[in-house]
């Protein structure tokens, strides 16, 4: 009498440890996005979160800039930068409250190629010492700013708010 597995058995076996293996790699790999979009989550509020922290940080220095802010484009990137005024003016009395030439790049973030900025409806944030006061997009009376990002196969989306108030949650 012969002792061992048939052909078939093994070929069951076999089919079933495929599929099995295959649904894995596929959870593996949104699993591994979610965690991505998280991570660039975190890297957005980090970015707006410095720039107040730069802000209120400036209460005590003598020649503080005008403000400090952060612009985010349509390319994946965020520019954390210092709000100068164009002529020079220790009291601010030209600055534009948006992202301009003049204005001193403090630093340059790019998100991850797996998420992207999605309806983007605001570009600039700006915190202006000592309180800080929040401006957004150039417009003082705006209570709020949603900052949407998601992957780029629109699996998963983040949200990351700022009011004017200075409060900054993640959703």
């Amino acid at each position: 009498m012969n002792k061992g597995f048939s052909m078939t058995e093994l070929l069951v076996v076999f089919a079933i440890i495929t599929i099995l293996s295959g649904g894995l790699v596929l959870y593996n790999r949104a699993v591994e996005r979610q965690i991505i979009l998280f991570k660039e989550q975190i890297k957005v509020f980090s970015a707006i979160q410095k720039a107040k922290s730069l802000a209120l940080g400036t209460f005590a220095v003598e020649l503080a800039p005008c403000g400090y802010g952060v612009h985010l484009s349509e390319s994946n990137a965020m520019i954390i930068f210092r709000e100068i005024s164009s002529s020079g003016d220790s009291k601010c009395s030209d600055i534009d409250f948006i992202y301009t030439s003049y204005d001193q790049i403090f630093e340059e973030i790019k998100l991850d190629k797996v998420v992207k900025f999605s309806e983007l409806g605001v570009n600039d944030i700006i915190f202006i010492p000592p309180d800080p006061t929040v401006i957004i997009n150039g417009d003082i009376f705006k209570d709020e700013a949603l900052i949407k990002i998601k992957t780029i196969d629109n699996k998963g989306e983040k949200i990351i708010k700022v009011t004017n108030a200075g409060q900054i949650t993640a959703q």
